[in-house]
C-alpha cells in the first residue's frame, strides 16, 4: 500500500510540473516548458522550476539541408521520439555547414562528440549545483567566483570555461555568449557552433578535425584531445563511436591506427601508438602499446606512446592476394593493386617461419605468381608481384577463387589452426565477375574452411552486391571501399591491426605450441559449441612464464592492468595468475545464458623469450579436479546496450 501511495504521488507530481513554464538559470527571458527529455523538440536545460524534468526551450528552425544521415539512424537508436526528430534535423544542417556530408567516419565522429557532451542527446547543459561547479571557479580561463558555474559545459560540441566564451563572442558577437552564456546551448546556435568547431579546434586556427576520422583509435584520440586537452570521457566517446560507425555502415569497425615515427629511449624509431584505456576493458581490440617505460608522444593524448613493437612483426599469416587483370578493371586501376600490394607486402612479416604469401594473377585464365610454401624472402614476393601482367580480358573470378583453394591447401603449404596461423585471403577485383553465382559459392568454399576473405573494391564502378557476398561476414568489417587506394595507408594500417586482434581458431581437444615476448599477447578462440561443461587450457612452459585470461564477451581479453589509469572494481576478463613452475591451468565454465558463438582466451608473455604449448581439452576427457588446476567460476555479465540509448 505504501509503494502504491509513493507511485501515485510521484505520478501527480510529474503531472503538475509537466507543461508548466521554465526559464534558463541566468538568462530568464529564455523560455519554455517542463518536459521529459524525449518529449522535447527543442534545447533540454536545467530547471529549479521543472522538478526532475528540464526545461524545453523552443528550437528557431534552420534552413532545410541535404539528408546527411538516414532518416532509419534515429529511428533505430532514439525511436524517433520528438527530441529524435528534431536532432536529426538539427545535424543535417551541421554536418552540410562542416563539409562532412559524404564522410561516413567524419560524420560518426560528429555524432560520437555531441553524444558524448549531452549525456547521450538528454541534456544540452552540464547539470550540477552552484556549489558543486565551484572547483571549476579558477580552471578554463574562469577568474570569479561563479565563473564555474555561469561557464559551464554546454552544447553539442561541449564548450567550456571563459577563455572559450570569450573566444567564441569574438567570432560570432550575435550571441553575447560572455553574458548570455546559455545562449551557446540553443540548438539551433550549437549546430553553428560544432561546425565552427569542426573546422576551428579552437576556434581561430583552422586544423579540421575531418583529417582524424580514418576511423581508427588513434585518429579519433587525437581529435578528442584538440578538443579537450585530456582523455576525461574519452572511453565514452569511443563507444559512441563504435556505435555510430557501425549504424551508419562505414567500411569498417573501429581499429588501432598509428600515427607519425617518434624516437624511443633517444636510440630507435618507434611509432606512435594508442595504449589501451580506463573504461575499454571489454572493447580491447583496437589498442595496445606493450614497449617497457614507453613515453607519451610528443602533442598527443597521455595514453599515446612511441612504441617499438609493432604486432605486425610478429603477425603470422597465411596470406593470398587474389589480383583481377581483366578488361573492366583498366590498366591504371591494375597498377593500384600493384601498389598495394607491394605496399602491404613491405608491411608485414614476411619470411619462412613468419607471414607465408601465395598471390594469383586472373582475367580469364588464372596464374599463380607464387605459392605459399616457396619462395619465402619478401624480396622473392616483390620481384613475383613486378612480373605480373595485365591481361585486360574477362572476369573469371570463380576459377581464380577456386585456384586460390589449392595454393591454400595443406598440401601446398597451408599451415595448421594448432600453429596459431591465421589465414587471409585479400581479393582485389570491382565485383563484376562473368559468373556471379559461381563466384560466391568459390568464395563460401574458402570461407567454410576457416579462411578469412577480404574483398577490396577497386575502381568507382563496383559491384557492392557481389564484394560484400565474397567477403566474411560482416562485410562492415571484411569489405574495403578502396576508391582508386586514396586511403592505401589507412588501410593497411587498418588490415593490420585487424588481423593482429583477430583471435585464432583452434579445435577441441587440441595442442598449439608457439613463441611470445615479455608484454606482448596472442589471441585464440574456441567454438561453444565444441565445448563441454568444462573445458581445461593448459600451458605446459618450455621457457619464460605467461598469464591467461578469458572471456565471452572480449574478443581480446587482456590484463585490466595494462590499461591506462585503469581503476575498476568489477570486470568480465576472467585470469589465471601464474606461478612460477612448468604449468599454468584455467578452467572455463561453459556459460548457462546465451554468448556469443566463441570463448576468447588471450596469452600474455610474462618473460622474454617464452616458449610454451597450450593445451585444450574437454573435461569429460580429462581430469579437471587435481588441485594444480585453478578453477575459476565465470558469471556473464550481460550488457543491456538499450539503456545507453533511452533519454
Amino acid at each position: 500500500m505504501a509503494c502504491l501511495i509513493v507511485m501515485l504521488l510521484v505520478s501527480l507530481l510529474i503531472s503538475i510540473v509537466n507543461g508548466q513554464q521554465c526559464s534558463a538559470g541566468f538568462n530568464q527571458s529564455i523560455t519554455g516548458q517542463c518536459s521529459s527529455a524525449h518529449n522535447c523538440s527543442g534545447t533540454l536545460l536545467t530547471s529549479t522550476a521543472c522538478g526532475k524534468q528540464l526545461c524545453c526551450i523552443p528550437t528557431r528552425a534552420l534552413p532545410v539541408s541535404p539528408n546527411c544521415l538516414p532518416p532509419k539512424l534515429f529511428h533505430a537508436l532514439y525511436n524517433n521520439t520528438p527530441r529524435a526528430q528534431s536532432l536529426l534535423n538539427i545535424f543535417n544542417y551541421g554536418m552540410n555547414a562542416s563539409g562532412i556530408c559524404n564522410h561516413c567516419q567524419a560524420k560518426a565522429a560528429f555524432l560520437a562528440i555531441a553524444a558524448t557532451m549531452t549525456k547521450n542527446f538528454s541534456i544540452d547543459e552540464r547539470s550540477a549545483s552552484d556549489a558543486q561547479f565551484t572547483a571549476d571557479d579558477d580552471k578554463y580561463g574562469n577568474k570569479q567566483k561563479g565563473d564555474g558555474s555561469r561557464f559551464r559545459r554546454r552544447g553539442l560540441f561541449g564548450l567550456r570555461g571563459r577563455t572559450m566564451y570569450e573566444r567564441l563572442q569574438a567570432v560570432f558577437p550575435q550571441y553575447q555568449s560572455v553574458n548570455n552564456s546559455e545562449s551557446v546551448a540553443l540548438l539551433e546556435n550549437a549546430i553553428i557552433i560544432a561546425a565552427r568547431f569542426w573546422n576551428y579546434p579552437d576556434l581561430i586556427n583552422k586544423s579540421s578535425l575531418t583529417h582524424d576520422t580514418d576511423g581508427s583509435f588513434y585518429g579519433f584520440s587525437m581529435l578528442w584531445h584538440k578538443l579537450n586537452r585530456d582523455v576525461t570521457e574519452l572511453a565514452t566517446a569511443v563507444k559512441y563511436y563504435q556505435t555510430f560507425l557501425r549504424q551508419l555502415q562505414c567500411s569498417s569497425d573501429l581499429y588501432q591506427g598509428e600515427g607519425p615515427s617518434c624516437i624511443y629511449n633517444n636510440t630507435h624509431l618507434g611509432t606512435c601508438t594508442p595504449g589501451c584505456i580506463k573504461g575499454l576493458e571489454e572493447s580491447s581490440s583496437f589498442c595496445g602499446c606493450s614497449t617497457p617505460k614507453a613515453q607519451p608522444c610528443p602533442k598527443s593524448p597521455s595514453h599515446v606512446r612511441c612504441c617499438l613493437d609493432s604486432c605486425a612483426q610478429e603477425l603470422k599469416l597465411d596470406l593470398g592476394l587474389v589480383l583481377d587483370a581483366s578488361g573492366s578493371i583498366g590498366k591504371d586501376n591494375y597498377t593500384l593493386q600493384l601498389n598495394f600490394t607491394r605496399g602491404l607486402l613491405r608491411q608485414l612479416n614476411v619470411g619462412q617461419n613468419k607471414t607465408h604469401v601465395g598471390i594469383i594473377n586472373y582475367s580469364t585464365d588464372q596464374e599463380v605468381l607464387t605459392w605459399l610454401n616457396q619462395n619465402y624472402a619478401l624480396s622473392e614476393k616483390l620481384r613475383q608481384v613486378d612480373r605480373a601482367t595485365y591481361y585486360g580480358s574477362g572476369t573469371d573470378t570463380a576459377s581464380a577463387l577456386k585456384t586460390a583453394d589449392t595454393v591454400f591447401s595443406i598440401a601446398n603449404g597451408r599451415r595448421k589452426l594448432e600453429q596459431g596461423v591465421t589465414p587471409v585471403i585479400f581479393v582485389l577485383t570491382d565485383g563484376a565477375s562473368d559468373n556471379p553465382p559461381a563466384t560466391i559459392q568459390a568464395a563460401k568454399i574458402l570461407k567454410d574452411k576457416d579462411i578469412t576473405l577480404v574483398s577490396v573494391g577497386v575502381g568507382g564502378q563496383v559491384n557492392l552486391v557481389e564484394l560484400h557476398a565474397i567477403c566474411s561476414s560482416p562485410p562492415a568489417e571484411n569489405y574495403f571501399a578502396m576508391s582508386d587506394y586514396q586511403a592505401l595507408q589507412s588501410r593497411i594500417n587498418q588490415f593490420k591491426s585487424k588481423a593482429c586482434s583477430e583471435p585464432g581458431l583452434i579445435s577441441s581437444n587440441t595442442t598449439v605450441t608457439d613463441e611470445i615476448q615479455k608484454d606482448r599477447y596472442k589471441f585464440l578462440k574456441i567454438k561453444i559449441i565444441l565445448m563441454s561443461n568444462k573445458t581445461l587450457i593448459k600451458v605446459t612452459l618450455f621457457n619464460g612464464n605467461v598469464k591467461l585470461f578469458y572471456s565471452f564477451t572480449n574478443r581480446n581479453p587482456k590484463d585490466p592492468a595494462d590499461f591506462f589509469d585503469y581503476e575498476s572494481e568489477t570486470r568480465s576478463i576472467i585470469e589465471a595468475t601464474p606461478k612460477k613452475s612448468s604449468e599454468v591451468t584455467l578452467v572455463i565454465d561453459k556459460p548457462n545464458a546465451p554468448t556469443g558463438e566463441y570463448a576468447f582466451i588471450g596469452v600474455k608473455g610474462l618473460e622474454d623469450h617464452t616458449r610454451y604449448q597450450i593445451q585444450f581439452d574437454d573435461c569429460a576427457k580429462v581430469d579437471c579436479t587435481k588441485s594444480s588446476v585453478i578453477t575459476i567460476k565465470f558469471s556473464i555479465l550481460l550488457t543491456i546496450l538499450c539503456t545507453l540509448f533511452v533519454f
